[in-house]
Parts: C-alpha cells; structure tokens; sequence
C-alpha cells in the first residue's frame, strides 16, 4: 500500500486522501486543505481508514470538492457512501495472492509492531508464523470478507463468494501485483494520468522496479507444504477470488487495445 501511495503521489503528483492527512491533529480541521508533505507529496487533511473520519468527509463535501485525486482506504462500503450519481467514483485495487498477502503481513506486523520497542508485545514478538496460522488469530478470507462487509461474520459460504466476484465484475478496475507494470498502465490510462518530466518517469521506474521488490523482504512459503496448505485452509473463498480476478485482470485488457474508458 505504502509503494502504491508513493507512486501516485510522489510520481504521478496526484493529491491524495488516506489516513496520513489526519495525522497531528488535522482530523479535527474545520474545512478541508491540502497539506504539503514534500515537494511532489499532497494529502488532504482527512482520515479514510476510520468510519469516523469517511464521516468526515461527507460532511465536508470531500468528493464534490474535487479536492483529491484519489481516495484511499479499506473501508469499501462506507466509503461508497461518499459518493452520489453527481459525484461518482471509480474503484481499483492491485490484487496479491492471498497466501503470499498473509505471509506478508505476518512478517510485517511482526517486525514492526511486535517487536518495536513502543509497541512491544512478548507473546507476538517470537510467535512462529505455523503457530500464528493454528492459533485461530490470522486473518480469515479478508478479501472476501472486505468487499462483501461480512467482517465478523463466522463462517464465510458460496453467496459470500458469488457477491464478492460479483462486486469485482461491475465496479473494479483490476491490476495485480505480479502483473504491476501493465496494471499501473492501465490505471494511468483509464484515469488519464500522466508522468510530468523525465524525473517523475525515474521515479515511477525506481519505486515499480527497483524499490518494490525490496519491501519488507522474508522467505517465501512453497505451495505444497504443510504452511501452505494451514493458510489455505484459512483462505479459501479469497485464493477462488484472487483466480476469478485474474481472469477479469484478462478480460480487462480489452478496454485497453482500443483505449476505451
């Protein structure tokens, strides 16, 4: 997420609204601003990861403002909520394998939260990933769960998924990590964005190929192992998801031999 935020806003100099424009006190500011966190760097003075601050927003008009070029945020549905037939919205997301998401997330967590010296947790710091995924405190079909609003749902089942595709198939713009060029390509192109200069196209090239493969770096876990095989078992519904995005990711391309938006 870190490296998406980057490229659209350090590189493409899109304004952005996520959680960063809320921080020091700026969720409480009494109109909305774009705040300057470097040069080529802007976000608007709002929180998105929070149903509070998306409430915010509405207050504020942040979507008929036309303040932010991109809005940023986990919260699907509430967040659909900020948009009218006069202000619509466009979804896109850049798909992970779920098992390779949750691998990811583990090692992150760990590193940076456990085991960092503010938010130090004896318990988590020296938790084995196996251990992890048996004790029932991984994430669940979180994809799944994410699109369909089901987060507390116990058991996910087949309408869960059939909604889920669903809601892929009529709103989302599909891009996929391991295809991350060409999704980028596609996302500049449906929204007509553009690189500036010669050193924003630097920039895009550093953080897509150089800088992206080096994020929070960890082994990798085999299909076909015993690991594999206990985080699939908590991540069925999303790795069926993750496949039915790749074949919309295929059958997207269409609208883009023909540069239809």
């Amino acid at each position: 997420g870190a490296t998406m935020n980057d490229v659209l806003g350090s590189c493409l100099q899109l304004t952005l609204a996520s959680d960063a424009g809320g921080r020091d006190g700026h969720d409480k500011d009494k109109k909305l601003v774009v705040l300057k966190f470097s040069k080529h760097l802007s976000y608007v003075n709002v929180d998105t990861s929070t149903i509070e601050g998306i409430e915010r927003c509405k207050r504020l008009g942040l979507t008929s403002s036309g303040i932010a070029d991109v809005i940023v945020t986990s919260l699907f549905h509430e967040a659909a909520s900020m948009f009218t037939p006069r202000n619509r919205g466009r979804m896109f997301a850049l798909f992970r394998h779920p098992i390779e998401r949750a691998v990811s997330l583990f090692h992150f967590v760990q590193d940076t939260h456990w085991r960092n010296k503010q938010t130090f947790q004896q318990d988590l710091a020296d938790l084995t990933i196996e251990d992890y995924f048996r004790g029932g405190i991984a994430e669940n079909n979180w994809m799944t769960r994410f699109l369909t609003g089901e987060l507390i749902k116990g058991e996910l089942d087949e309408y869960d998924l059939d909604l889920a595709k669903e809601i892929l198939r009529r709103k989302c713009l599909i891009g996929l990590l391991k295809e991350k060029g060409e999704s980028f390509a596609r996302v500049e192109t449906y929204f007509g964005w553009h690189l500036k200069s010669e050193a924003d196209r630097e920039c895009h090239e550093k953080k897509l190929d150089w800088l992206w493969p080096l994020k929070h770096r960890h082994e990798d876990v085999q299909e076909g192992t015993e690991l594999w095989d206990l985080i699939m078992r908590q991540n069925v519904y999303d790795v069926q998801l993750y496949e039915y995005a790749q074949l919309l990711f295929k059958e997207q391309a269409q609208f883009f031999q023909s540069d239809i938006r």
